[in-house]
This record gives structure tokens, C-alpha cells and sequence, in this order.
């Protein structure tokens, strides 16, 4: 029998990941059985259960995929010379991403998921270290932005970055619940917070 790729692996685990989030999206994680993400996927039972123990596993994953996609906006923000920009600018393309994401219906998911979280042990350990992970990384900014004199050094780091991405997440919950919100608004009002602290002009 041939040996199958890593990349193939990985790529057959993304299907069944977008597969499920889309049916996660539509029904709910609750309603959606296994039936559903296969036959989403196009898949036999088989080749499903051959890459996810079940439903809870495809949850965890889809989840660990989107803090695999969004750690490397951080990381790139953290790496720039001008770090009160790169964190105008994560914060502008954060917010411009919400409205293409919540069409997905992933703020559905997600705001499913943090429910579920709460009685689901180790979906709660996924959702924690992610947020740890946005916390820190978004707070090493707010620092270098003050060792660079930008941000005003009687902020505090964290709780600054508490704030923004609280008022990132609070528009997700609202966008899932009314579409219509106007997200480049609210993104302005985020940025003119992040200007009331700086240093610039």
C-alpha cells in the first residue's frame, strides 16, 4: 500500500474541518451529527473516523486551525519597527476580517464554541491557551510601543490589551446577532481608543 503524504493528511483534515464548520454554522454543533460532516465533506464514514475520533475532536481542531491562522498575524505585528502601526494596522485588518467572517458564519461558531467550552474540558484548555496567546502577544506590542515611546508609559500592557480584544469579540457576539452593524465604525472608534493613549500627534 502506498505511503500517504503529509500533505495529503493534512489537506483530507482540512476538508473535514471546513466541512464541519460549515455545517456548524448552519445547524449549531449539537444538531450537526456526523452524518452531516461527512456527507458535507463528500467522504465515506470511513475516511472521516480514520483522521477525528468524532464530533468533539473536529471542534478542537477547527479551533486550533483559526488560532494557527490568526498567531501569525501577531507574530508578524510583534516583528515591525513601527510597533504602534503594526497593532493600528492588526486591529484594522482584524475588524475588516469580521464582516467576510461572520458571512461564513464564523462568528456563530466561535460564539458556539465559547458556550461549549464551558463543559467541555478540553475545548475549554484550546480556547484558553489561544486567548493567553492573543493576550501576550498583544500586549508585547503595547510594550515595545512604549519602550518606543508611542503608547503612554502609565498604560498597562495587559490591560490594554484586555480592552482591545474585548471590543474585538464584543463585535463578533453583536455581528453574529445583527449583521447590519457597521464594522468600519466601530473599527475607527477602536482606533481612536488606541490614539487617546499614544504619543503621537
Amino acid at each position: 500500500m502506498p505511503k500517504v503524504s503529509e500533505q495529503h493528511t493534512l489537506a483530507r483534515r482540512q476538508q473535514i474541518i471546513d466541512a464541519a464548520y460549515r455545517c456548524f454554522a448552519r445547524k449549531g454543533f449539537h444538531q450537526t451529527t456526523m452524518r452531516d460532516i461527512y456527507q458535507e465533506a463528500a467522504l465515506s464514514p470511513g475516511a472521516v473516523y480514520h483522521y477525528f475520533g468524532g464530533k468533539h475532536e473536529i471542534i478542537a481542531a477547527s479551533f486550533d486551525f483559526d488560532y494557527q491562522r490568526s498567531i501569525d498575524l501577531f507574530t508578524a505585528a510583534a516583528a515591525s519597527d513601527d510597533p504602534l502601526q503594526s497593532l493600528t494596522d492588526l486591529i484594522s485588518f482584524m475588524f475588516a476580517g469580521l464582516r467576510e467572517a461572520a458571512a461564513l458564519g464564523a462568528g456563530r461558531v466561535n460564539i458556539q464554541g465559547w458556550g461549549e467550552a464551558l463543559i467541555n474540558p478540553s475545548l475549554r484548555e484550546v480556547v484558553r491557551q489561544s486567548l493567553e496567546v492573543y493576550r501576550t502577544a498583544t500586549a508585547d506590542i503595547v510594550r515595545r510601543a512604549q519602550a518606543a515611546g508611542q503608547i503612554d508609559q502609565a498604560v498597562d500592557p495587559a490591560a490594554l490589551s484586555n480592552a482591545l480584544l474585548s471590543l474585538y469579540y464584543g463585535l463578533e457576539l453583536q455581528l453574529a446577532l445583527d449583521p447590519q452593524l457597521d464594522v468600519e465604525q466601530y473599527a475607527q472608534a477602536v482606533r481612536a481608543l488606541l490614539h487617546s493613549v499614544s504619543q503621537r500627534p
